[in-house]
């Protein structure tokens, strides 16, 4: 097996596990596509019938509101870039989908995932679960939004996300904690100041 069906094997066996039968449903129907920086996986008004693995690369997902794009969510190696609302109900979709590095991915299709949801239970067990996770950290990421102050968001987002914050411009950051970037320097800098201070003591 070649190191790009591996990533999305252990991939796929994160969410939840499957057997070597029920990869062998799958496999066949992955389709590749590389995509350059800047380029979209994802565009607003189109109805999309695939999501995403990421091999390589980073995505960023955001909505353009009153002509500023807000970030929503950052795609790293061994995730799963989607308008899901979209994909779900094959309706057109309101999110934007974006390369931030030259990117590879796999593609599953709507129709192979119906068909292996049909075929196997532990298929139909992983779409459970994702649904689950997803529902889960769209609601955290409300919740840190809505009653976070904006240092905490920064903070928690330095605790719980670093990759976020080693590969992903001040400006994007900003957008996705609800923030201006000016208010976010202020924030880094004081925090390292504070940092500074206790090193100190």
């Amino acid at each position: 097996m070649t190191t790009a069906y591996q990533k999305i094997l252990a991939g796929i066996n994160r969410v939840s596990r499957i057997t070597e039968e029920d990869w062998n449903l799958c496999q066949a129907g992955l389709r590749y596509k590389s995509f350059k920086k800047g380029e979209f996986f994802i565009e607003e008004g189109k109805i999309y019938k695939e999501i995403a693995f990421v091999i390589n690369g980073l995505f960023r997902a955001y909505y353009v509101i009153d002509g500023e794009e807000i970030n929503c969510s950052f795609f790293f190696e061994g995730q799963w870039p989607k308008a899901y609302h979209s994909f779900l109900t094959q309706t057109p979709g309101k999110m934007w989908i974006q390369a931030m590095e030259d990117s590879e991915v796999f593609l599953l299709s709507y129709e192979l995932l119906q068909s292996l949801f049909n075929t196997s239970r532990n298929w139909e067990r992983f779409g459970r679960i994702a649904a689950e996770t997803l529902y889960v950290s769209a609601l955290l990421c409300s919740e840190m939004l809505l009653l976070d102050k904006p240092a905490d968001r920064y903070l928690k987002l330095q605790q719980q996300q670093p990759e976020i914050l080693e590969r992903i411009p001040l400006y994007h950051i900003a957008s996705y904690i609800g923030i201006k970037q000016a208010s976010l320097s202020r924030i880094r800098k004081r925090l390292s100041k504070k940092a500074i201070a206790e090193v100190r003591l």
